[in-house]
């Protein structure tokens, strides 16, 4: 573990997972939970549809990863036949608007928009 940087204030200092941000920046991670966020329960395939590029491989990962996190949550109907549905949680949600609120601010600062997060 690393010491705080921090000389005489640590209590202003915090630990973080490094894991949970390397997450939150991998490749459509933000755009999974938008998309969930905007139509709420969805099934795989509905939310694959929704974003271009993403294969299936990808987003079974990718929807595990967020599930593990608690970004995710994971529900399965067990009436006949059996559906499983995706829905963004609680801390999903902060997650996507503290990106949104961060792409905003780095749009205000820097007008030179390139790319798209996705």
């Amino acid at each position: 573990m690393v010491e705080c940087c921090i000389a005489e204030d640590k209590e202003l200092c915090f630990l973080y997972s490094s894991k949970l941000l390397e997450l939150i920046m991998k490749k459509y991670t933000y755009a999974i939970l938008v998309i969930l966020d905007k139509y709420g329960k969805m099934r795989f395939n509905e939310i694959q549809r929704k974003i271009k590029g993403l294969t299936q491989r990808t987003l079974s990962i990718r929807l595990k990863e967020l599930e593990k996190a608690k970004l995710v949550k994971r529900e399965v109907d067990s009436s006949e036949p059996i559906k499983v549905y995706y829905s963004i949680t609680t801390e999903g949600k902060a997650v996507k608007n503290a990106l949104q609120i961060l792409i905003s601010l780095i749009n205000l600062l820097d007008n030179n928009k390139d790319a798209y997060l996705c």
